[in-house]
């Protein structure tokens, strides 16, 4: 049996939208890859997705995400990226892009004839 614990969902709304964004903006998109990744327990999905139905009478789903669907997420621009193009400096997770912007560029030798 699987550990409920470790499961990552998304939400779907009834138009099979995926809700993205952060708690101060949130907003639904066509896009998978700009849905926001709930851990199923953490996140108290079944909760929240009861609350909405009985403030608003709308049914949300949680989609469960493969295990191989393995993301993280930048914590400098929180995109979403798959586990294999993050780097972790010890304290933080980044992107590529994020990785690049703060990485120190060498200093470039001056040629001495």
């Amino acid at each position: 049996m699987e550990d409920i614990s470790h499961i990552k969902v998304l939400i779907v709304n009834e138009d099979g939208l995926y809700l993205a964004g952060t708690a101060a903006h949130w907003e639904f998109t066509e896009d998978r890859t700009k849905a926001t990744v709930f851990d199923y327990v953490q996140d108290h999905v079944l909760e929240q997705l009861r609350l909405v139905k009985n403030a608003y009478g709308t049914v949300w789903i949680a989609v469960k995400l493969d295990p191989r669907e393995t993301f993280e997420f930048c914590d400098r621009c929180g995109r979403r990226i798959t586990a294999l193009h993050a780097s972790f400096d010890g304290a933080l997770f980044l992107c590529p892009q994020c990785q690049q912007q703060l990485t120190p560029k060498a200093p470039s030798s001056a040629v001495r004839a």
